[in-house]
């Protein structure tokens, strides 16, 4: 069994209208998902099996035709209307940056190639394939704890808060992490940072275990997963562990929180 099969869950669902919360991180999450919007259906499936499209996911219609293909890590949230934020990591240390887009699914036009979209997409790196209409920003992570005002040209405040995992911090050593939960609030056009200090400054195998996803819960709470962390539970500092619900370091991948 590969690395992807062991992470990938047995998670196919009816088509139902779109997921509540966050889909994410691409591959894990979007594995064999699917849902309605309007008279549209659409799935989520693996681009390819194997070789050097392994890890990619694609976007389907009702008739099979791909849409969008989207690389490893990239977060999405679908609104009723079929209106998407989708939001990802990407450039290398000065040029790091948080890429958002938001877009309608009704704009996506099917893919001539798909399969030769996806190997130019994993060898320019780009992290998606190019959509034809998007609000398009970006902004550098490198930011100190706590909040800060944000300029954007889009009203996004239908989404209201977004929740983003991102290196707050170009460490510049793989021994030594500086990630953090950047809480972006569209009404009030402002950011706030949480860096993980539980997970920075504990004794964990970087390159082996890592946190996933995050939300918010209607108590006001964050909450977690991470592979082979297990699921968890912040303090009022958004900063450290209050308590672990799992623990567990074989830890996989649970979709539990998208639904």
């Amino acid at each position: 069994m590969g690395f992807l099969s062991f992470l990938f869950s047995s998670c196919s669902k009816t088509p139902s209208t779109p997921p509540k919360g966050v889909l994410g991180p691409s591959p894990w999450g979007f594995h064999d998902r699917s849902f309605v919007i309007g008279d549209n259906s659409y799935r989520f499936t693996e681009t390819a099996s194997g070789g050097k499209l392994d890890g990619l996911i694609s976007l389907q219609d009702a008739k099979g035709m791909t849409l969008l293909v989207l690389d490893f890590y990239c977060y999405l949230r679908i609104l009723e209307d079929g209106t998407v934020m989708l939001w990802r990591e990407a450039g290398e240390k000065s040029a790091r940056r948080i890429v958002f887009d938001n877009f309608s699914l009704s704009s996506l036009r099917p893919l001539s190639d798909p399969l030769v979209t996806a190997a130019n997409m994993r060898e320019e790196k780009v992290g998606l394939a190019s959509l034809p209409v998007s609000q398009h920003w970006e902004l550098s992570p490198y930011l100190v704890a706590g909040g800060h005002s944000i300029s954007i040209p889009f009203d996004w405040s239908r989404f209201e808060e977004t929740l983003v995992l991102a290196d707050h911090a170009d460490t510049g050593n793989p021994d030594k992490m500086a990630r953090a939960i950047f809480a972006f609030n569209w009404t009030e056009r402002k950011v706030e940072v949480f860096p993980q200090d539980w997970f920075n400054n504990g004794k964990y195998d970087f390159g082996y275990q890592w946190i996933t996803r995050v939300e918010r819960r209607s108590d006001g709470s964050i909450t977690g997963q991470g592979i082979r962390l297990g699921r968890f539970e912040l303090d009022e500092t958004n900063r450290r562990v209050k308590k672990w619900v799992i623990e567990d370091r074989f830890y996989g991948f649970s979709d539990d929180a998208a639904n």
